[in-house]
């Protein structure tokens, strides 16, 4: 079977040794290293063995296929006073409509998809600077000046958490992740929100892993945008 077949249930089913073999075998055919190797990771109160591989001074986690259910159901969405109030401000200074109405236009729709296992890089990162280091100075010096540009939001929230596959999905609205469907992107807008003092709730919104920005990403489709492709 092609690890590309492998499910959630089949990889938890996998006795620690065989799971360590698979690993092995999907790091010799793509030229990967296993440096941890598996790993329980914990979220949600949940725990979970993760394969972790690196290349180049990057990290990527194997996240088995299956059908998941993805998206955002606006309707379950409970405010909290503090984002009701920052977000009041924002639809009164840009004449936004009201906030559910905003979230169910802005974020994917709740369904289900069949996915095949991949591997899947644990952290964002910049394509022209692939090859340095996580700890490289270069990298750092990056990452800390575009948090400076976060407006005051505290950096050990949980967006900075991994989640039960060891990703660490929307750390940064300026560095957001393009698809093969150019005119998707996910987990960022590039910084428009914050940037543009939008306001806390929407800058933080530009996080969700279902948020989708129509105009950003047919931006970044367009000549002007540019935008470099990762399947």
């Amino acid at each position: 079977m092609s690890y590309a077949d492998l499910t959630v249930a089949q990889w938890n089913d996998l006795a620690d040794g065989a799971a360590r073999r698979l690993s092995e075998e999907i790091a010799d055919r793509h030229g990967l290293t296993v440096p941890v190797g598996l790993q329980d990771t914990v979220y949600a109160g949940r725990s979970h063995r993760v394969a972790l591989f690196e290349r180049d001074g990057m990290r990527f986690a194997l996240v088995p296929g299956g059908r998941p259910t993805l998206g955002h159901d606006a309707a379950r969405f409970r405010p909290t006073p503090h984002q009701l109030a920052s977000y009041a401000d924002s639809a009164e200074e840009y004449g936004l409509p009201p906030l559910a109405e905003y979230v169910d236009a802005t974020t994917s729709p709740v369904r289900s998809v069949e996915l095949p296992a991949m591997l899947v890089a644990v952290e964002a990162f910049n394509p022209c600077e692939v090859s340095l280091t996580p700890d490289d100075p270069r990298v750092l010096n990056l990452i800390a000046s575009k948090r400076a540009q976060l407006d005051g939001v505290s950096q050990s929230a949980r967006h900075r958490e991994t989640n039960l596959w060891g990703l660490t999905i929307g750390q940064d609205p300026y560095r957001h992740e393009a698809t093969i469907e150019r005119t998707t992107v996910c987990g960022g807008d590039g910084g428009s929100t914050t940037c543009g003092g939008s306001g806390f709730f929407l800058g933080w919104l530009a996080l969700a892993t279902a948020y989708r920005d129509k105009d950003f990403g047919q931006w970044l489709a367009s000549d002007k945008g540019g935008t470099p492709l990762r399947s």
